[in-house]
């Protein structure tokens, strides 16, 4: 059996708190509070199921490539055989699509089982078929688009039902993540992989476009929580702030395109992925929520950080 750590690290175990967020801040977006906290906690942990299951079915899938160029991780190094590796991420996936399922029996609605089954599917598709193909930064943003809608599940009022807003925050996160991806593959070749960083910028800069943008797309029938606060649509506050998360994403990210060494792309990869939080907080901070729910999402960056100090999450 590996030890603790061998195991953090197959599962990069410090991202997983970007996935609760995600589920935090979709479910908030739909619900007065977390009154129906059974169901909430089982949304949660079907997300952080399904996406511990796709980093250790990503080691699984790049074993050979690994072996190569990363001998240091749990399987090449030899820390966890791969047939072990295989059986947790196959647990880790079916638990998480369980979960889902739980769920939809629980509150007698198909909504959440049906997408959890959907970002299984999707997260093998994209550790396996997708992976060494330029649709691959396609399917993770599809993998974090269906783990917002996973915490809208419940809002749904019939499979893929939701309000338009909902899809925008969805559509911005995903897209966000498209950006991320392409800004961290490493296959091209140097001169192309300067324009493959930029364009991955471009595409993280539309997302926190599109996100700043949502608070614009509410209307009169969401619920008293899901609707923008006055000051959100009557001053310049909410698009300075997300003009402010633009430029610090410009300041990350134009260093690693003008000298695209391994440790500068690394750098602006792992605060990239930071920042989900940060959106997530800043989505609940748009509406009626009290304040306390944000600094509860923004205080998953405490355990990111301090496990990233000695777990490799990138």
């Amino acid at each position: 059996m590996p030890d603790l750590k061998t195991l953090l690290q197959l599962t990069r175990f410090p991202n997983v708190f970007t996935a609760v967020s995600n589920i935090f801040a979709a479910y908030l977006l739909t619900h007065q509070d977390l009154g129906d906290w059974p169901a909430f906690a089982l949304l949660v942990g079907s997300s952080s199921l399904l996406y511990l299951a796709g980093m250790v079915l990503n080691d699984v899938f790049d074993v050979a490539q690994d072996t190569s160029e990363r001998p240091q991780r749990p399987i090449p190094s030899g820390r966890i055989s791969l047939t072990a590796a295989k059986r947790i991420g196959a647990t880790l996936l079916v638990g998480g699509i369980a979960l889902g399922w739980l769920v939809s029996v629980l509150r007698h609605t198909l909504t959440p089982g049906i997408v959890a089954t959907m970002l299984g599917a999707a997260v093998v598709l994209y550790d396996g078929p997708l992976k060494r193909t330029p649709l691959a930064p396609l399917g993770m943003g599809f993998c974090r688009f269906l783990n917002i809608l996973l915490g809208l599940s419940l809002a749904s009022i019939g499979p893929f039902q939701w309000h338009p807003m909902h899809w925008l925050v969805a559509a911005g996160v995903g897209i966000y993540i498209v950006g991320v991806t392409l800004f961290a593959r490493t296959e091209a070749q140097h001169a192309s992989r300067r324009l493959a960083l930029l364009c991955g910028m471009i595409l993280m800069l539309c997302g926190i476009g599109l996100l700043g943008y949502f608070p614009r797309w509410a209307t009169a029938d969401l619920p008293e929580a899901a609707q923008p606060l006055p000051q959100i649509l009557g001053t310049w506050l909410w698009p300075i702030m997300w003009g402010l998360f633009g430029f610090f994403t410009v300041r990350r990210c134009v260093p690693a395109i003008v000298d695209p060494s391994p440790l500068l792309v690394q750098f602006a990869v792992k605060q990239a992925i930071f920042a989900i939080v940060i959106f997530d907080a800043a989505i609940i901070t748009a509406t009626h929520h009290p304040v306390p729910f944000a600094i509860v999402i923004v205080a998953f960056l405490l355990p990111m950080h301090l496990l990233g100090q000695v777990i490799y999450s990138t």
